[in-house]
């Protein structure tokens, strides 16, 4: 159907308009559904150059401790000596599934993504085949790394993560398949069931492991009604598949076999174009990179306040880069972890609030730097520092508003002079906790310390905790009067 369009364009309408062409047809029409990936660098919405002012001395002695799935150290982003200063890793019941490493080495990639978010060095052309490429600039690149590895396969259980900090205290989606042909046979989940192993239409067009005639669906690529990570049409020897469903459509899927996403009127498009062409047929292409223009905004799978537990403390808290990131992978694993997926790679593209978490405490180790070496002590509560120097984020966007983004986007630069700071120590959050109704037993387990406990002198209230933004629950058109006096100093 031709080359990619040149200059702006809607591509569901353009897709449409493509299948409105052929649908009612006959003979050996075909189906091309084109990729594109919409992307905006994270470091220049930050606006995080790579001009910004850095303690390189100051930073090499800041350690920052990475809790997750592991790291694998021969990773470029790495590749500095003295980078990674130590690495643990905790299994309390004892025993390891299959796939799981028995060591600090990370099998999954998670941990590797996320460490190098934070702290790996500068790496140029970092990119998953293309995709997202660039230099791989972190955000404090001379910064040491502590790894603990609490993750596993079937999970992060409590007692390893406690166990960790108490040794520690100190829609869119994603191609990089090329196919062969330049055009496949095209079939319906639905009309292809493995009725050998007793399955009907009703369950195949779901697409599910084993719901598929192996023989019917070899070297074809599947049209399911639901989105999945691929491994039924991938097992029956499918060559692609376009899954169309109305789920999140904001963020990059990656697949084992070459596929696509579409929402549920193009995805009904495409059924209409297989049952009303005798020989239908389809390709896939791969998917290219795009700038976006809505960025920043919060994407749909990440959670909304307010809180359900302290109502009085506002959340969400900040919003930090987590959508679609590039960075370092283990290459003990593939793109996707699925058997069958043989894509071993440097580099990956996820999502998640496990991306945004790295940026947010780059940012808080960024300022730290900073005031060391300008002799400046750091507030006991860094948030603080980056609650009032974000920028502010659009509620037309973001209909939740504060209860999305919270004080707004972080802003590093401006985060080392933010003016105002509310201070909060272990002893402030103390308090709060014993108003909360921690036990002692609770408590201590969260302190370290079996001399911690809640007594008259430190139980207050939620609103004695100096956290540095501003909640009140109560009813619905409820009319609030706030006064303010004097108190203790904010810094």
């Amino acid at each position: 159907m031709g080359d990619r369009p040149k200059g702006d364009f809607s591509a569901s309408s353009l897709h449409t308009s493509m299948l409105e062409q052929v649908v009612g047809r006959h003979g050996g029409c075909s189906l091309r559904v084109p990729k594109w990936k919409e992307a905006a660098p994270h470091h220049k919405v930050m606006g995080f150059s790579q001009k910004v002012k850095r303690a390189l001395i100051v930073k090499s002695n800041l350690i920052i401790g990475m809790l997750d799935t592991g790291v694998w150290p021969e990773s470029v982003s790495f590749n500095d000596n003295g980078k990674i200063i130590g690495a643990h890793y905790y299994r309390s019941t004892g025993s390891f599934l299959p796939g799981d490493i028995p060591s600090r080495r990370d099998s999954e990639g998670h941990g590797t993504h996320t460490a190098s978010t934070v702290a790996g060095r500068v790496v140029k052309n970092a990119s998953l085949f293309g995709l997202g490429a660039g230099t791989a600039r972190r955000g404090v690149p001379s910064a040491r790394i502590r790894v603990y590895k609490i993750c596993w396969s079937d999970g992060c259980y409590d007692a390893d993560i406690l166990a960790a900090f108490a040794i520690a205290d100190g829609g869119v989606y994603v191609n990089t398949f090329s196919l062969k042909q330049s055009m496949y046979t095209l079939v319906y989940g639905g009309n292809v069931p493995n009725t050998k192993d007793g399955y009907d239409g009703s369950v195949s067009r779901y697409c599910f492991v084993d719901s598929l005639d192996e023989t019917l669906v070899k070297d074809k690529i599947v049209l399911c009604d639901q989105l999945s990570d691929g491994e039924g049409p991938l097992y029956a020897g499918g060559i692609g598949a376009i899954m169309q469903d109305d789920g999140f459509k904001d963020l990059a899927f990656s697949f084992p076999l070459s596929a696509s996403y579409l929402g549920s009127t193009d995805g009904a498009a495409v059924f209409l174009y297989i049952n009303k062409t005798s020989k239908p047929t389809a390709t896939i292409e791969k998917s290219i990179a795009k700038k976006g223009k809505l960025a920043p905004f919060v994407v749909s799978f990440s959670s909304r306040g307010p809180n359900p537990i302290t109502r009085d403390i506002r959340k969400l808290d900040l919003a930090a880069p987590g959508v679609d990131i590039v960075a370092a992978w283990s290459e003990a694993t593939t793109v996707t972890g699925i058997t069958g997926d043989e894509r071993v790679v440097p580099y990956n593209v996820i999502s998640g609030t496990s991306m945004s978490c790295p940026h947010a405490s780059g940012a808080a180790a960024y300022v730290k730097s900073l005031n060391e070496l300008r002799e400046k002590k750091t507030p006991k509560s860094p948030v603080s520092l980056l609650f009032f120097s974000a920028f502010p984020m659009s509620a037309t966007k973001n209909p939740e508003a504060e209860f999305a983004y919270g004080s707004g986007h972080i802003n590093p630069v401006k985060a080392a002079n933010p003016g105002l700071i509310y201070n909060a120590g272990e002893s402030d959050y103390i308090q709060f906790l014993c108003d909360q109704g921690y036990s002692n037993e609770s408590l201590q387990l969260v302190t370290g310390s079996n001399t911690t406990t809640c007594s008259a002198s430190n139980n207050g209230t939620v609103w004695d905790l100096n956290y540095p933004s501003f909640a009140l629950s109560g009813p619905v058109g409820a009319f609030v009067t706030w006064a303010v006096k004097k108190g203790r100093p904010f810094y």
